[in-house]
């Protein structure tokens, strides 16, 4: 019999943070080339503002067949007849309750055993709201897993999933033909000598996936993949969850590279990663606007130092944020590269959050581009927002922005001399007049 282990970390809400996510992991999910890119745009995003109740074990989510909505039943039915068509029985319906990421519709999912009950089959559906799209999605997950006495193996169709800390192999393969998994997991146990923990009562079974559950969630808190929300951040979510804002916009077109540029992106990118793995931080200090700062601690690599959520003295921390509030920005760019070039190299702390965005909403034609970088350990954002004209960038605003217990800013549009500015709520929280 399992036997379940104290929790090491309280549960509760938790948001995930992206910065901990590793190479290998986007590699699996997006292939080398998006998966790189992703990781280098991963290293500068912030935790997110949304969560969910973690660590999600077999009570949390537990329903009753009928609570489960009929989009998905509709959506999962040939899976189902699939399923009972291979002998496996439903041993348990799941329905995530506690989220608060407005962007999830619809969690579904049944749990399955086989005749011999070490199979353990899962059907997993999620209807979510993609902004990219401006559409909702559809997700169907399939998985089978056996459990050995020393690791486990799986098979599924699920490649977005973090690296487990358990000893075990698992499979994917980009196919939603439940026959098919099915197949290629019973010719992988085939070829193992030993033979499959079998559950003899639906108690063993959930104590094992709780046991699981518990392992996996405890592994990314110490990874810092996952972030337990404050109270003030679980309100805001709430708050943002429960109104109903505006749908999202479209995405600005995107430019199209032409293909020789790749090999030289490739290469710019495999230095800057080359760069960053031997970046060192040297003695017990970082410099910012020409001066120095002392951290919590000497660390042995920049990637070391990011990764601690308190790697700056806190003696410091008021004087950080009077110099990146009183740094000079520009009147003007001559390009938008300048901007960035600007941003990256002159206002962004080492270490801490720079987001950046473009936007058309303009009554005259012209664009506007919003960046915003993060005053470390103060819940505030200093932004500034440039205005493109006859080709230069000329500066428009630069406000100092709370972000205790507030959402991020969605947007920023410009009609009638005048720009406001929208949370992700939909509400207008700033005015100025040009």
């Amino acid at each position: 019999m399992v036997q379940l282990s104290i929790p090491v970390f309280t549960p509760g809400y938790y948001k995930t943070n992206y910065r901990a996510l590793r190479l290998r992991e986007l590699f699996r999910w997006y292939g080398w080339q998006r998966g790189f890119a992703a990781w280098l745009k991963t290293r500068s995003m912030r935790p997110t503002r949304s969560g969910w109740w973690m660590p999600g074990l077999w009570a949390d989510n537990e329903c009753k067949q009928e609570d489960l909505s009929p989009d998905f039943w509709q959506a999962t039915k040939p899976h189902r007849r699939d399923f009972e068509q291979l002998g496996f029985v439903a041993c348990g319906y799941s329905k995530v309750t506690k989220t608060l990421n407005p962007l999830i519709r619809d969690p579904g999912g049944i749990f399955y055993l086989d005749p011999t009950r070490s199979h353990f089959g899962q059907l997993i559906y999620l209807r979510h709201y993609r902004p990219s799209r401006r559409a909702e999605i559809n997700e169907i997950v399939i998985a089978f897993t056996a459990v050995f006495e020393h690791g486990t193996l799986s098979c599924t169709n699920r490649r977005k999933s973090f690296d487990s800390p358990d000893a075990g192999e698992v499979i994917r393969l980009d196919s939603y033909d439940v026959p098919l998994i099915y197949r290629r997991f019973r010719e992988e146990l085939q070829r193992r000598p030993d033979s499959p923990q079998a559950f003899p009562d639906l108690e063993s079974l959930r104590q094992w996936f709780d046991a699981r559950q518990l392992k996996h969630f405890e592994d990314r808190v110490r990874r810092r993949l996952f972030i337990p929300m404050t109270n003030p951040e679980i309100a805001a979510a709430r708050a943002a969850f429960q109104s109903a804002g505006p749908p999202p916009l479209p995405p600005p077109p995107r430019r199209r590279f032409r293909l020789e540029f790749w090999p030289t992106i490739i290469a710019l990118l495999l230095l800057l990663l080359m760069v960053h793995r031997h970046l060192r931080v040297p003695g017990d200090t970082l410099e910012y606007q020409g001066q120095h700062f002392k951290m919590r601690l000497p660390y042995a690599s920049f990637e070391d130092y990011k990764d601690d959520p308190n790697n700056l003295d806190t003696n410091e921390l008021g004087r950080i944020g009077q110099v990146m509030e009183s740094v000079k920005i520009p009147r003007s760019f001559k390009n938008r590269e300048a901007l960035i070039r600007f941003m990256v190299f002159d206002l962004e702390f080492p270490g801490y959050g720079l987001s950046s965005s473009v936007s058309t909403l303009t009554d005259d034609g012209s664009t506007l581009d919003l960046e915003s970088v993060e005053i470390p350990q103060a819940d505030k954002d200093r932004v500034i927002v440039a205005r493109e004209s006859d080709g230069q960038w000329k500066l428009v605003d630069d406000f100092i922005y709370d972000t205790a217990g507030t959402n991020d800013i969605s947007r920023v549009r410009l009609a009638h001399h005048e720009l406001q500015y929208f949370d992700n709520a939909g509400r207008v929280f700033r005015d100025k007049s040009l």
